[in-house]
């Protein structure tokens, strides 16, 4: 649009000048007997208008807008020139002058006017600003091309409505019609040419309310007030006639723009509201997708982790039955041989280690088990690993045979954990088992002890800042394929040929270090090293208990004592019993807990000890114990248990405990030490109370 402005003022602009060169007075007014436009201003007019021609190309080269901003500068400059008349009456005329080079001297009622004079600064301006980086300096070219807009179009209204002051009198005074309407559009197009601007973009971007109010309240007035002074002027109606219609028809324009303007918001509620109604039913509807697809793919989650877990129990079946059966064929023909009559002493010896063996084996495969379930009941105790790792290096040495050399290296402050002594052994010589395998019998263990580590993110568990004791043990092997390193943790798994390794050995660490608190962390090279990183957490040192050395108690029989058997099952109570009695207890056998209390309440007095099954139906053994420990404070209580879920949150509550499978001395020595410190305890003198008088 700016541009189609700008071309229309360059038209007129040479047109005018063609009409003074040639002296054609039709080329340079509109109307016959009208204040012609002078060359001065046509100059002014072309100036500005090719300037406008080079601004408005928003997409254009730096170089031409440059150039269009200097022809505006022409454009002030010609303008100023001739409005020096106004600033110094009687003075030189530049009109007047350029006048005289093209056609003639101008009339005394011809010339630039001072409302032209401004029209083109405010237009010029507004070219000039339009690319100024300031914001006040664009509001003042909008403001400048604005009030150009203004003063020409209240000079072309003067004609209009024949209102002389507007184009006889004052600044107006010289101004031509042709002037007014040409001075006007290029004020239009330099405000249009920055659409963004102020007060523009409102105008432009109004949508239909701008199309609609703009025509009502400014084109449609202006138009009817014409027509009203003309058909007044022409004796057609009455001046009071004029002004009713006038104003009706004003009335019922605005009215009608009312009802259209309602209609359209309306219409935009009623869309909005239907936009919004569409909306929400979409959003519900992707939610109930979203829903659903959720349970779907919680329900194949469940579906995948049910499946792994099938896999992973079978694969665990299948491995403990293997072992198991193993075991049970070794006792099962042991048994056999020592059925037989007439056999040699030195064989059943030999038959009756076997199986006593076996049954060792068994217990440690079903520890290991419940170390990677992490439910073996630990027994945590506070002890230094650097002197703990002294005294396995010498037993580590002898394992992994000449060929491997052992480096152990240690900080030589101590570094105290809390955790189960036994089994931190157990692991450290599983890891060491699989170093000495992966490097065939030949290569360098590393043992490397630190201590106030933090513990790095492990296997997608976050890490932890608080202070950690780490061991290393790395050896010069084969490595674990990057595919394996995610498997070798589980129960069963081994890269070792069959009958190598029955894959419990990772399993167990894995296991005592989460049960303990910690992690094991795996680094690997194929070919060249590994290193096993446990991870404890590190504790103060143990204040330890200064004891007594005990003196044998000699003065009460252990051949005298009673014992109440509390087991629900009839073959092991039975079995237990027998025990007993062949180490010269006296016993009595109750099948549940509640049985075991009655016998108790009966005569308190008649046991020594009590010892208690853990797992039992109705009251558990843990239970009878306390209840025991509250009515009968100074009864022991020795617990037994295979496994219970009680015991691995607080292992044994302290009370003694024996773990199945035990055997005869193991009994023997819980219920020897229970007996003896009660009856130390009864014979410890009662404090003497002082009495004053």
């Amino acid at each position: 649009m700016s541009q189609a402005l700008a071309c229309l003022g360059i038209v007129v602009s040479l047109t005018v000048a063609s009409g003074w060169a040639f002296r054609l007075p039709l080329l340079t007014t509109i109307l016959p007997g009208e204040a012609p436009m002078v060359a001065l201003t046509a100059l002014a007019v072309l100036a500005l208008s090719v300037s406008l021609l080079l601004s408005a190309q928003h997409e254009g080269r730096v170089d031409d807008r440059r150039v269009g901003r200097w022809l505006a500068v022409v454009a002030v400059a010609v303008a100023a020139g001739g409005g020096i008349q106004y600033a110094v009456p009687h003075g030189f005329r530049l009109d007047d002058w350029l006048q005289r080079l093209v056609s003639g001297p101008l009339g005394p009622d011809n010339g630039i006017s001072l409302a032209t004079v401004v029209c083109v600064l405010g237009a010029a301006a507004g070219i000039i600003l339009g690319d100024a980086r300031g914001r006040t300096f664009t509001r003042l070219g909008v403001a400048a091309a604005a009030l150009a807009f203004v003063a020409a179009a209240v000079g072309g209204l003067g004609y209009v409505y024949g209102v002389g002051a507007f184009h006889q009198g004052g600044p107006y005074s010289r101004m031509s019609l042709l002037t007014a309407l040409t001075l006007g559009l290029l004020s239009a197009g330099v405000l249009l040419s920055r659409p963004h601007g102020p007060w523009v973009a409102t105008v432009l971007r109004g949508g239909e309310v701008a199309r609609l109010l703009l025509p009502a309240v400014v084109v449609v007035p202006l138009l009817l007030g014409g027509l009203q002074i003309y058909a007044v002027r022409l004796d057609l109606l009455e001046p009071e006639t004029g002004t009713a219609l006038l104003v009706t028809v004003l009335a019922i324009c605005l009215a009608a723009l009312a009802l259209r303007l309602a209609r359209d918001v309306e219409r935009r509620i009623v869309g909005e509201r239907r936009l919004r109604d569409t909306l929400q039913d979409m959003n519900e509807a992707l939610e109930r997708r979203v829903d659903e697809r959720t349970r779907d793919l919680a329900q194949a989650q469940d579906a995948l982790i049910q499946a792994q877990k099938m896999e992973a129990i079978g694969q665990l079946t299948g491995g403990v039955a293997h072992d198991f059966n193993n075991l049970l064929t070794i006792i099962r023909s042991s048994v056999e041989f020592l059925r037989r009559p007439n056999l040699p002493e030195e064989r059943r010896v030999r038959y009756m280690d076997a199986v006593s063996d076996t049954v060792d084996r068994a217990a440690r495969l079903t520890g290991q088990l419940l170390a990677f379930a992490r439910r073996q009941p630990l027994r945590p105790e506070t002890f230094d690993v650097s002197s703990r790792l002294v005294g396995l290096a010498t037993m580590l040495d002898t394992l992994t045979g000449a060929r491997i050399r052992v480096v152990t290296t240690k900080p030589e402050c101590p570094c105290f954990v809390r955790a189960d002594a036994s089994q931190f052994d157990t692991a450290i010589v599983n890891l060491a088992v699989n170093a000495r395998d992966a490097m065939d019998g030949e290569g360098t263990l590393t043992l490397a002890l630190s201590c106030g580590r933090a513990k790095p993110a492990i296997r997608g568990h976050a890490g932890l800042s608080t202070p950690f004791v780490t061991l290393a043990v790395g050896d010069t092997g084969s490595g674990i394929a990057a595919e394996s390193v995610a498997r070798i943790f589980e129960p069963f798994f081994t890269t070792k040929e069959v009958g190598k390794g029955t894959g419990l050995g990772l399993s167990q660490v894995i296991g005592f270090a989460k049960q303990s608190g910690g992690d094991v962390d795996v680094a690997s090279v194929v070919g060249r090293r590994t290193t096993f990183t446990l991870y404890l957490p590190q504790a103060e040192e143990a204040v330890m208990d200064v004891v007594e050395d005990v003196v044998e108690d000699t003065l009460a029989d252990d051949n005298d004592r009673c014992i109440l058997v509390v087991e629900d099952n009839v073959e092991i109570g039975r079995f237990c019993t027998q025990i007993l009695d062949d180490l010269g207890y006296g016993t009595t056998l109750a099948q549940t807990a509640e049985a075991g209390l009655a016998e108790i309440e009966a005569a308190p007095s008649r046991f020594d000890a009590v010892f208690s099954d853990v797992v039992m139906p109705g009251m558990g053994g843990l239970e009878l114990a306390k209840r025991l420990r509250a009515t009968h404070p100074g009864l022991p209580v020795v617990l037994t248990s295979g496994y219970s879920h009680v015991l691995v949150q607080d292992d044994a509550h302290g009370f003694d405990l024996v773990r199945k499978p035990y055997s005869a001395a193991q009994v023997d020595g819980a219920l020897r030490s229970a007996t003896r410190r009660r009856r130390r305890a009864d014979m410890r003198p009662a404090p003497v109370q002082e009495t004053t008088s």
